[in-house]
């Protein structure tokens, strides 16, 4: 179940990495999942891990970026280090944040999507013409999907 969960992960963000055990979900992998979904690179990234602890060091950074910029939650129960290590319960629960985290993202992107279309047909009919000001709403919630709180996680 959990390597269909990690594959079409690695699918709907476009990462050409196919897993065949839980296992093979390395820093790479969480690495790219990161990157292609949040559009960020890894804040303290070892550009080229020569050591295990590197890989686990990039992980963590992961993983603290994570717990810290984006969900505001501890996530004190995953370590880099046991990551790397293969444990599956460490895998499973942050290939279950990121699926989390896509999910929300892609409902969040869809929903404000569907706003500006609304928001900009209506304009179109009754201000034919002039200059838009985006409203207070859509700003903030550009910027809220950042402090979003996964309960489940």
């Amino acid at each position: 179940e959990w390597i269909i969960v990690a594959n079409n992960l690695l699918l709907k963000c476009h990462i050409h990495l196919r897993i065949r055990e839980l296992e093979d979900c390395d820093a790479n992998v969480f690495i790219a999942l990161y990157q292609s979904i949040l559009g960020e690179k890894v804040p303290d990234l070892i550009a080229i891990p020569r050591s295990q602890e590197d890989e686990a060091h990039n992980v963590q950074a992961v993983i603290d970026s994570l717990a810290l910029d984006y969900l505001q939650v501890s996530l004190s129960h995953i370590t880099g280090e046991n990551i790397v290590r293969g444990d599956k319960e460490s895998i499973k629960n942050l290939l279950e944040i990121f699926d989390g985290l896509l999910e929300y993202l892609t409902e969040h992107i869809s929903e404000t999507s569907h706003e500006k279309s609304e928001t900009g047909q209506s304009f179109k009919e009754s201000h034919q013409g002039e200059l838009l000001e985006e409203p207070e709403s859509t700003k903030e919630s550009k910027s809220s999907w950042k402090r979003v709180s996964f309960e489940r996680c």
